[in-house]
């Protein structure tokens, strides 16, 4: 399992502060600032933790979202402050959180028609109730900074949700690929181990009784063939199959024979990359499983034409012909071949003629 990367992280660290409600609790210091000239009175004190008791589920609960049903906690907010100015305390706090909350409202412009109208209802009800101008003039300006800042706050959050969708969507690509690639290449695998496997089955039951040595040796075969299908299968799962040109070249011989098609290689395995080799020999791998399926040939023959412009692989044989219907084989032969920047080219008028090319096929 792979673990969240370090910006991953970082992106939800930032986030958690951003848009946790505990966060702005520190506004609330601004509320005891005139208790520092005046002493509260106990119905000071108790108005305040009343109107703290109201403000707090509230302020948890709508904090930071941004659906309009949250409106209304807004306004809830703002109507806390306005019940308890009539007591000892800077009131003005609550329309502070409340133009927190109208920051975080989407879109931008909702946000700011809310913050605004915050503002003027706040102001009003300043005059109505006589309010300092300083604390009025102070209020509104960190109401103001604390609103813009909440706003900017929010495309931040948005933003970073959108990478964090984006970095779950490409997970889930990779491991969707991954699980195609390994369907892709059990289908090689398995397909051309099976086709063999009943091909040297018929073989080996034909001589069961004219030649027990003959049919031993198919079994043999068989046993073979199967040992290696797993070995493959597993490297398959883990991602590391040790397909190469070669090896299928030597494993079409096998094949061919085995099914009494008589083979010809033109040309010379060439010398390509890594990524190349393997997904050339499964390409290989397939043109020859279909000749052994299909096409009731007698010859076939493999050809390799290689220069500056790049490769060219032809498997074609002296079969029936007209029997290549698209399937999950030929699909993903024309896959791998498009992964490398190449193409497939199928011909099944005279036999099968399958054609794979690819650019500059170089190491």
């Amino acid at each position: 399992m792979i673990g969240p990367s370090k910006y991953e992280n970082a992106v939800k660290r930032k986030r958690s502060i951003a848009s946790h409600p505990a966060f702005y609790l520190v506004y609330m210091l601004f509320y005891f600032i005139p208790w520092l000239f005046r002493a509260p009175t106990l119905i000071d004190i108790i108005a305040f933790f009343i109107a703290l008791l109201l403000f707090l589920p509230i302020h948890f609960i709508s904090f930071s979202k941004p659906d309009p049903k949250f409106i209304g906690a807004i306004i809830l907010t703002q109507a806390i402050g306005f019940i308890i100015a009539p007591f000892h305390g800077m009131a003005g706090v609550f329309h502070i959180y409340a133009s927190c909350q109208a920051g975080f409202q989407r879109p931008v412009k909702r946000a700011g028609i809310i913050t605004v109208l915050l503002a003027f209802s706040f102001i009003a009800q300043s005059i109505f109730i006589h309010v300092n101008w300083f604390e009025v003039g102070l209020v509104l300006f960190i109401g103001a900074v604390s609103g813009i800042t909440c706003m900017a706050g929010a495309e931040d959050i948005e933003h970073m949700e959108y990478l964090e969708r984006t970095s779950v969507l490409d997970k889930q690509h990779a491991a969707l690929a991954e699980r195609e690639r390994i369907a892709a290449d059990l289908h090689d695998l398995l397909g051309h181990t099976l086709t063999m496997v009943a091909l040297k089955s018929e073989v080996a039951d034909k001589f069961l009784d004219k030649d027990i040595e003959r049919a031993r040796l198919e079994i043999r075969e068989i046993r073979n063939e199967a040992r290696s299908a797993l070995s493959d299968v597993r490297l398959a799962v883990s991602g590391m199959t040790a397909t190469t040109i070669s090896a299928e070249v030597e494993r079409a011989r096998e094949a061919l024979k085995a099914a009494g098609i008589a083979l010809k290689i033109v040309g010379q395995s060439p010398a390509v990359s890594a990524h190349q080799d393997k997904v050339l020999g499964l390409a290989i791998r397939e043109a020859v499983t279909n000749i052994v399926r299909h096409s009731k040939a007698e010859n076939a023959e493999l050809r390799f034409i290689q220069d500056k412009n790049g490769l060219d692989i032809s498997i074609k044989d002296d079969g029936v012909g007209g029997v290549f219907v698209p399937g999950a084989g030929l699909t993903g032969l024309k896959r791998r071949m498009e992964s490398l920047g190449g193409s497939l080219d199928i011909n099944n008028k005279k036999g099968a003629f399958i054609k794979l090319s690819t650019p500059k096929a170089l190491p």
